[in-house]
């Protein structure tokens, strides 16, 4: 299968200066939104502003729960959302792709060889391009602290959270749900992908994910405050590809200097969900690295 993410090299178009729209706020409101439309609307992006406090406050890319408690305490929240329709009449035009046989949902392929590819190409345009221009927008306004951004994610947006933060030094924290590194021991255990049967990856393919993979590339992350939160009976992001990407991902901290700024909470009987701890634990990690820091 040749996912629509394979279109993005030819489809997606250089970014245009932001229209901006900010409606006054009311006495009803606690927050302002802003909107712009990047890459010619292929990309929108939604600013909420806390009223309070005034001056330029940390920011939090977001798509997890959590996000509605953020105004209250004076952090402004950033959302985005890619138009993947808008390359639909392009895939039409192309050859029908070949049937998945192997993995399931994102993760499904042709072949064993490239189980993932189209995941790991989603992943790659979120936060190699993506979330770079999500930053670029949101560090022009005055609101936002440009040193005290953060970004959050579950499940898919979880790695995308990992590998934004080693893409790009702006982001100050992150707290990754339900995600990990070690691209090839996820591949190989997850029950998406190859479900524990022996792992045998195009060469290439297999190079292209060692090069994103954070656990590969410890060293990228240690600038930002990393949080990975991970259910010990989750079959679908193996418990060994989490132990290992903690494992690489501590020793690289200490080896920094700064081992306080990663931490990997293990929920003991928690498959691949949310609950109230993990809600707890995520807004915790914004008031020590984002709020505290100020």
């Amino acid at each position: 299968m040749r996912p629509v993410v394979l279109l993005l090299a030819g489809c997606i178009v250089a970014c245009v200066p932001p229209r901006p729209t900010s409606p006054p706020p009311t006495n009803e409101t606690r927050e302002e939104v802003r909107t712009a439309e990047l890459e010619k609307g292929f990309l929108s992006v939604s600013v909420h502003i806390p009223l309070t406090p005034p001056g330029p406050k940390p920011a939090v890319i977001s798509p997890l729960s959590e996000r509605d408690a953020l105004p209250d305490v004076g952090v402004v929240v950033v959302t985005y959302e890619a138009h993947w329709k808008k390359l639909e009449p392009l895939r039409a035009a192309e050859p029908p792709p070949p049937p998945n046989t192997v993995g399931v949902w994102l993760l499904a392929s042709p072949t064993p060889k490239t189980i993932g590819k189209g995941f790991f190409h989603l992943i790659d345009y979120y936060a190699n391009k993506a979330i770079p221009k999500v930053l670029d927008y949101v560090t022009t306004l005055p609101e936002v602290d440009p040193t005290r951004i953060g970004i959050a994610g579950s499940s898919t947006y979880g790695f995308v959270a990992l590998q934004a933060v080693a893409a790009d030094h702006r982001l100050a924290a992150a707290a990754a749900v339900l995600a990990c590194g070690d691209y090839r021991t996820f591949l190989h255990y997850s029950n998406l992908a190859m479900n524990g049967q022996p792992l045998d990856l195009d060469e290439g393919y297999a190079r292209w994910i060692d090069a994103q993979d954070p656990a590969r590339h410890p060293e990228r992350l240690v600038h930002a405050a990393v949080l990975m939160i991970n259910g010990t009976a989750d079959q679908a992001i193996p418990l060994p590809c989490v132990q290992n990407t903690g494992r690489v991902l501590r020793r690289a901290y200490e080896r920094a200097g700064v081992p306080e700024r990663f931490r990997l909470r293990l929920l003991n009987g928690v498959a691949h969900a949310q609950n109230e701890e993990t809600r707890y634990e995520v807004l915790a990690w914004w008031q020590r690295w984002l709020l505290e820091h100020g």
